[in-house]
């Protein structure tokens, strides 16, 4: 069953990009982590831009977000460089996996970036690897490359969507 082959594969594939800058496995971010901390993030921006009068699903956003890296179940988590390198190859790539999963439809959505929802659930996910980000640097890991690179991309998000900014920066100051 797909399910099952997604949960199994994400709970025990560790995040690249933190190994690359020295995280042992043994304490690395695993991308279903990653995936739960992107959606609860989602859910709660989305409610909060829905209370503040924005039209906003914020189960859908949640979706979005939970799901985003699900091809990676069958893909892996492709370092930068290769995301970089691979371009429109690496997003034929993903499109195929997710539609073997069974999530192309919500990996559209979120690729295309056309829904406040799939905004949402980009910005949390960004939000989500700068807040992992803070936590290693605090462990005395050099990520700030990431952190850096993740806070230009949060910044473009923001400017789509103003109302969150007090919000995101409440986040990241409760660490």
């Amino acid at each position: 069953m797909e399910v099952v082959r997604i949960t199994t594969a994400l709970k025990a594939l560790v995040r690249t990009g933190w190994m690359q800058r020295g995280i042992p496995p043994s304490m690395g971010e695993t991308v279903a982590a990653h995936l739960f901390e992107s959606a609860v993030l989602a859910y709660y921006l989305a409610s909060r831009l829905a209370s503040k009068g924005r039209k906003v699903d914020p189960n859908r956003a949640a979706v979005l977000a939970l799901f985003h890296d699900a091809g990676e179940a069958i893909l892996g988590d492709l370092p930068k460089w290769a995301t970089d390198n691979l371009g429109e190859n690496k997003r034929s790539a993903e499109l195929k996996a997710n539609r073997e999963l069974g999530t192309d439809r919500l990996f559209m959505e979120y690729k295309a970036q056309n829904t406040v929802e799939a905004k949402v659930a980009r910005l949390s996910d960004r939000l989500s690897t700068v807040l992992q980000g803070l936590r290693y640097e605090r462990m005395g890991f050099d990520v700030r490359e990431i952190i850096h690179g993740y806070m230009r991309e949060i910044e473009v998000l923001l400017n789509e969507l103003p109302e969150l900014r007090e919000d995101v920066d409440r986040l990241m100051k409760s660490l």
